[in-house]
This record gives C-alpha cells, sequence and structure tokens, in this order.
C-alpha cells in the first residue's frame, strides 16, 4: 500500500515540476496537520527533510518532529554519523509542561545511549533539564529547533526562533540526543518515519523557487 503511494506522490511531484517549467520546487509535506518544508536553511547551509513523525509523551501523541540534514540517510547509524550542520524540528502537538517534556528527554536518553555516551555527557545531560526549565510550559503549536553547529561544536535549543538556555558543548552529545527519537527502545514506526523508510509523507503543496 505504502509503495503505491509513494508512487503517486513521485507522479505528483514529477507533474507538478513540468508544469513549473522547470524550475526547482519547494514541496510542503504535513505531519498532523502542521507543515514541514521539504529543506530549511540552517547557519547557512540548506538541510533536507530526512524525515518527520509524531512522537508521543507519557503514552499521548504530544510533537511532531523532523530532521533536517545536508544528505538524506535511511539507517540509524548513517543518521548518527552524517557530518554536518543539523536540525531537530519539534512543534507542540498539545500543552506541554517544561517538567514532563524534561522528564521524557531525560528517561529517553537513559534508555537509548550507551553507558559511555552518559558517562562522556553528564554535564551535557544535566544541561538539558535546565534548558527547559527556563520555559513554564510548550504551548499548542510552538515550534522548537534543537540545532547542532558544527563549528563551534555546540547544540543550541530555540523556541519560536528565541534562543532559551546556554549552548550545550561537545560534539558526543547531538548524536546522543537524536536517540530520543531515533535510539533502539524508540517506537519503531516513529524511527522509521524519521529515516524516511515508513509512512509516505502527506504531501500538501509544491512552490516553484
Amino acid at each position: 500500500m505504502f509503495g503505491i503511494q509513494r508512487r503517486w506522490q513521485a507522479l505528483l511531484l514529477a507533474t507538478l515540476f513540468i508544469l513549473g517549467s522547470g524550475r526547482a520546487l519547494a514541496v510542503t509535506y504535513i505531519i498532523d496537520e502542521l507543515p514541514f518544508e521539504d529543506s530549511e536553511t540552517v547557519q547557512g547551509q540548506k538541510l533536507v527533510l530526512n524525515g518527520a513523525s509524531t512522537s508521543n509523551i507519557l503514552s499521548a501523541k504530544a510533537t511532531a518532529v523532523g530532521i533536517y540534514m545536508q544528505q538524506k540517510q535511511t539507517t540509524v547509524d548513517a543518521v548518527l554519523k552524517q557530518p554536518g550542520t543539523k536540525r531537530i524540528r519539534l512543534i507542540a502537538l498539545r500543552e506541554i509542561s517544561s517538567k514532563d517534556l524534561g522528564t521524557v528527554l531525560m528517561d529517553r536518553i537513559r534508555q537509548n545511549a550507551t553507558p559511555d555516551e552518559v558517562a562522556g555527557n553528564i554535564m551535557q545531560i544535566a544541561q538539558v533539564g535546565s534548558v527547559f526549565a527556563s520555559l513554564s510550559r510548550l504551548a499548542k503549536g510552538d515550534v522548537a529547533h534543537i540545532d547542532w553547529n558544527p563549528q563551534q561544536k555546540v547544540t543550541e535549543f530555540r523556541v519560536n526562533g528565541k534562543l532559551i538556555g546556554e549552548a550545550v558543548q561537545g560534539d558526543g552529545f547531538y548524536p546522543m540526543f537524536l536517540k530520543v527519537w531515533m535510539g533502539p527502545k524508540t517506537r519503531a514506526k516513529t524511527r522509521d518515519n524519521l529515516l524516511g523508510v515508513g509512512e509516505p509523507l502527506q504531501v500538501a503543496g509544491a512552490t516553484g523557487q
């Protein structure tokens, strides 16, 4: 079934490309009625959407998450090892308290990271809690960006475009943090969707660039 849907989407995009007189197209996908562009510019780098999915907090659907990188990858190992700038785009589907969000992030890090990763990022893990403690909550529709800056070797957190907390130092933190959604003990559906090998993304539209 998914294969048929993918072929129809490919045909749709090809048709739009022809109608656009050969211009490059910017495609918008929809995850739970929320838009995810097929590319974003981060730190001057054009990144492509690797995949997107909904994700649960405390057993209830709470966020829509997308991962942007310089090149698409279809395995967790390849995503974690992909060099260059990366972005996690997270949109709240409902109100989420900072306490619940921080608790879930810490639990998933402990569940999915290796002992060596945890040991090497003790201070960074603790800092995640303080970053989100600066917010009382995420309101429905709030957009969080978690960006990896390879030049400065820091992870930056923003909510609705505003930097929150101090940047997290160290190049070992971001791959570990990605495991919150892609680790071995995460939902297979979420992981596969973020790898672009799960459910096909719904195309909302395309515009010429």
